[in-house]
């Protein structure tokens, strides 16, 4: 007996429940990281201006239509990260349309999507633990 009290003789039923949970936690968190990533991809999408006028280089994508969202390896904490942000073409170009220059005005629209997406991510989250954990 335990110092709880507790007798374990079902010791292989409770390490089988335990190995369920985390494989069935590890898939809610996934999935919700890949809903993430697309709701956050939506909300950049509406946030973005639009521009106007004639396009110089008409071989460069647009900068709407460049947006890369998907689940990435985090180095530093481990495990995965949803991550958005702009395709190969336009990417080095979100923080001039985000931030403003001299010239143009700041539209902020990375800020502006990720207060947007915000409470729709953590209805998404507390709905998958809700799940996970009935």
């Amino acid at each position: 007996m335990s110092s709880t009290g507790m007798r374990y003789n079902d010791s292989g039923k409770l390490e089988d429940f335990l190995d369920g949970t985390v494989l069935s936690t590890e898939k809610a968190k996934l999935n919700t990281l890949k809903k993430a990533a697309k709701d956050t991809k939506a909300a950049v999408r509406n946030r973005m201006p639009l521009t106007t006028g004639p396009r110089r280089h008409l071989k460069r994508k647009r900068m709407i239509d460049d947006i890369e969202a998907g689940l990435v390896d985090d180095k530093i904490h481990g495990g995965k990260r949803a991550r958005v942000r702009g395709g190969r073409q336009t990417g080095p170009l979100w923080h001039i349309l985000n931030n403003g220059t001299y010239r143009t005005r700041a539209t902020n629209f990375m800020d502006k999507a990720m207060a947007d997406v915000e409470s729709s991510l953590d209805a998404t989250l507390d709905m998958a633990l809700g799940e996970e954990f009935r």
